[in-house]
């Protein structure tokens, strides 16, 4: 048989469209498929990011994992919000339960490979991480727009190419813009040549000279502004380990500081603490940058005049400077540097630097690394040698005198531990506890002097009792504990638990099942008694059989090979504290405690209808049906005892896994019979019936009947075997006064009882057999459940005996599926039409 699956996209396509059901039950299909599919690649990747993760990177898969498991979950949840069957959504919620753990191992995954990536990050060379101090001040082209907005120095001097703007104003307005010729020459108008150096070379002479000029040829009412229009421009020269050399244009009076921001910059290799300015073969000055990088100061920075050259030689010391200073870096120093200026260099140290221990990597005389440490306070004026790579500790995060309390208690968290400490300090009264703890369980987590830690118990209850002192230590974690589950609460410290275990030694956790309230893994602790472990998994239940339990022990013999010992506990150890605290508990034992026999908690019938008292009835093991019918009263006078309708819990779950089956057996044989449907007529014939079965099949509720004789349970009690179970539900009807007819007749509906009628009389009544009626095959469902069909000689006639129409009765005359080609196909149609027309009669029997 074809199924949805292997159709041709196209034909699946149209098909889902039509039958919206089937879409998402093959959704459902897909995600168990997928969800396997996707465990093993998730397994392989586990592998893979754990041992080899920096050959193979798994990040492009665990992300399109991710965005399919995370899609798998939004489609599970919303077909959860439609109206689905009990099965179907349990099978879905438990897809949806894996889907989200799949999601959580999957994100797991990724943040180890995040954390490796980070190692990788953290593990390489120095070189690499620290920047050299102050070369991106050159990252950024400066803006020359100071040649023109800059204010005019005092000592400015004029040369040709110099713009001068003259201003008349007074007894004449005029303006001029005039050029110092090569010659030093300004012509100006109504005036005439001036020389413009004849009063000096500043800027300030060639302004008093021109004001006198103005004043002699045009008279005392005639007022003058005088500025400097634009520098000129005057060429340099720059060499030495820059990004560019070469001569360089730029405006006069460009200082050498702006020279070199406007020409590229000086390469890492370059000095920012030797910048040398040559004029005429001469060194004229030094400058070093990192008086403007570190105070601000540009004293020493030097106006350029034409031809001079800038040099920037190669860097002669280095050192670097990391850890917990504020400006981690490589720094150039001078001759003479202790360690009191390399750190000035950084930005100084940050508040949590650790100066008892300067670490210092220095080259030895065999020119190999090693590590030297200084106390800081002790050794400022160290000298510091080039090459030297200083590193300053920073505190740790890992506070030693802590004690943390974490639970249902006010004001949960880190507390100062000092010595002599107390629980009871801490916990001062039992108004710090919420309602929901469990006073009878507490934990501490203390570390050891070997970086392990272990477990110790306490009752809450008796933190007060100065009898019972509970002393803390540093870095204790003190655990409080709900009347709830524990393993969400537990989960982490387990897995620390197991991670510390060693080869040849069990993980230091037992185990208790059975009767308790929260069963499951807990934290061995020192000097472990039964009593600890049945009070951590919250006290045992009402229904614990305490005249005996069993340790099962795991060890490990003189030869590594594991045993196991099965442990009788008896009643004397376990309902006498002090005997079973002197039974102690070893790590990886397992605690069993059993119910008590034939223990059967809030097992119940429910009993409704026709009997003198409905209701629920407690049930106790080997009762029968006729006893607890005994025990509501009996029957009413109007009771109909053949019409009895008897369910039973297990019955109607197979039922439930019976109509799934149908279901899709039904939408995998109708896709195959619409496919092969030859003409637009037959199709739409078949997609009518699919429709109508489909949804009969997904809306009938399964009953769970189970067919009894009432009237000989109440006759025959000696002989009445029927036992009742949990769940069960008995309802007794009143006495019925009509014969239903259903299925494939023209008025399907309900008669009046007639003792003379029999089936052919209520089938002509109901205006008889449609055309697509299959006669042969009619049936009568009787009113307690029971199918009579055709056989033998003649039946359900006039006459007394079982095959007598009764009332309750409900006759049935499915529909004929040899008529309907594409019916005829279907693998299961007559059990589906059986199925349909018997649930329906149940429901309209009464």
């Amino acid at each position: 048989m074809a199924s949805l699956a292997n159709l041709p996209k196209e034909e699946r396509d149209r098909l889902i469209q039509l039958y919206g059901r089937g879409n998402a039950q093959s959704k459902s299909s897909e995600l168990n498929l997928n969800q396997k599919q996707k465990i093993n690649e998730v397994e392989q990747t586990s592998e893979l990011s754990k041992h080899n993760l920096k050959q193979n990177n798994p990040s492009e898969n665990l992300r399109e994992m991710e965005e399919q498991i995370s899609e798998d979950i939004v489609r599970l949840e919303i077909l959860l919000a439609t109206e689905i069957p009990q099965i179907e959504k349990r099978s879905h919620e438990d897809s949806l339960r894996k889907s989200k753990l799949l999601l959580s191992k999957i994100r797991e995954l990724q943040r180890l490979e995040i954390q490796n990536l980070t190692n990788e990050i953290e593990s390489d060379s120095q070189e690499k991480i620290l920047p050299a101090f102050g070369y991106d001040i050159f990252a950024k082209n400066i803006n020359d727009s100071y040649k023109y907005d800059s204010p005019i120095p005092s000592d400015y001097r004029a040369g040709p190419g110099d713009l001068i703007e003259i201003q008349l104003f007074g007894q004449k307005n005029q303006s001029y813009s005039l050029e110092i010729s090569r010659e030093g020459i300004l012509r100006f108008p109504d005036i005439g040549p001036i020389n413009a150096f004849e009063k000096g070379t500043s800027f300030i002479d060639l302004k008093n000279l021109l004001k006198d000029k103005i004043r002699e040829n045009l008279g005392e009412g005639v007022q003058s502004s005088i500025t400097l229009g634009a520098f000129r421009s005057i060429r340099i020269f720059i060499f030495g380990e820059v990004e560019q050399q070469g001569a360089v244009n730029i405006s006069a009076y460009t200082s050498m500081i702006n020279a070199l921001l406007n020409s590229g910059g000086i390469k890492e290799t370059g000095s920012l603490r030797n910048l040398q300015l040559k004029r005429s073969g001469e060194i004229i000055t030094t400058l070093d940058l990192y008086d403007l990088l570190l105070d601000g100061d540009t004293s020493a920075d030097q106006a350029l005049q034409p031809g001079d050259v800038i040099f920037v030689p190669t860097i002669a010391k280095q050192i670097s400077v990391d850890g917990a200073v504020r400006r981690p870096a490589k720094y150039e120093i001078l001759e003479e540097n202790t360690l009191q200026d390399a750190i000035k260099l950084a930005g100084g140290t940050v508040e949590r630097s650790v100066l008892s221990k300067v670490r210092i990597e220095r080259l030895n005389e065999d020119f190999q690394p090693e590590i030297r440490n200084f106390n800081y306070q002790e050794n400022k004026v160290t000298k510091i040698l080039s090459g030297d790579r200083i590193s300053i500790g920073i505190a740790g995060s890992n506070v030693r005198n802590v004690v943390s309390i974490t639970g249902p208690v006010e004001n949960e968290g880190d507390y100062e531990w000092r010595e002599g400490l107390l629980l009871s300090d801490l916990i001062i009264n039992p108004n710090i506890f919420l309602p929901e703890i469990d006073l009878d369980y507490g934990l501490i987590r203390r570390k050891r002097t070997d970086g392990n830690f272990h477990c110790l118990s306490f009752h809450p209850s008796k933190i007060f009792d100065l009898k019972e002192k509970i002393p803390l230590k540093e870095q204790d974690i003190v655990y409080f504990f709900t009347k709830e589950p524990r393993k969400d609460s537990l989960e982490e410290l387990l897995s620390d638990i197991r991670k510390q275990s060693r080869a040849g030694e069990n993980s230091r956790v037992v185990r208790i099942s059975g009767e308790v309230h929260f069963p499951g893994e807990y934290p061995f602790t020192d000097s472990m008694s039964l009593q600890d472990l049945i009070l951590a998994a919250g006290g045992s239940k009402d229904s614990a059989y305490l005249l005996e339990a069993e340790v099962t022990r795991v060890g490990i013999n003189e030869y590594q090979k594991a045993f196991v010992q099965h442990l009788r506990i008896d009643q004397e150890v376990l309902v006498d504290s002090n005997r079973s605290e002197n039974y102690f508990l070893k790590p990886y034992d397992s605690l069993s405690i059993k119910p008590i026999p034939l223990w059967r908690e809030g097992e119940n019938i429910e009993i409704s209808g026709e009997v003198n008292f409905p209701g629920i009835y407690s049930i106790k093991l080997g009762e029968t049906l006729f006893d607890v019918i005994q025990r509501a009263g009996g029957l009413t006078d109007r009771a109909f005892a053949n019409g009895a309708l008897f369910s039973r819990e297990n019955l109607r779950i197979k039922e439930d896994e019976q109509r799934e089956r149908l279901i899709k057996q039904l939408e995998s044989d109708l896709a195959t019979a619409t496919l092969s449907a030859t003409d637009s007529e037959e199709a739409a014939q078949a997609q009518s019936a699919a429709r109508a079965m489909l949804s009969r099949l997904q809306n009938m509720e399964s009953q769970g009947r189970l067919v009894i004789d009432l009237n000989q349970i109440l006759n025959d009690a000696e002989r009445s075997d029927l036992l009742v179970k949990d769940q069960d539900n008995l309802f007794i009807p009143s006495i019925p006064y009509a014969v239903s007819v259903s299925g494939e007749v023209q008025f399907p509906t309900s008669h009046l009882y007639k003792e003379n009628l029999d089936m052919n009389d209520y089938l002509n009544r109901s205006g008889g057999y449609t055309q697509n009626a299959d006669k042969d095959r009619t049936f009568v469902v009787k009113a307690n459940g029971a199918v009579r069909t055709k056989g033998g000689n003649g039946w359900f006639g006039k006459g007394s005996g079982g095959n007598k129409i009764s009332p309750g009765d409900v006759i049935v005359v499915p529909i004929d599926v040899k008529q309907t080609r594409f019916l005829e196909n279907l693998t299961y149609s007559t059990q589906i039409i059986y199925q349909l027309a018997v649930a329906a009669a149940a429901v309209n029997s009464f």
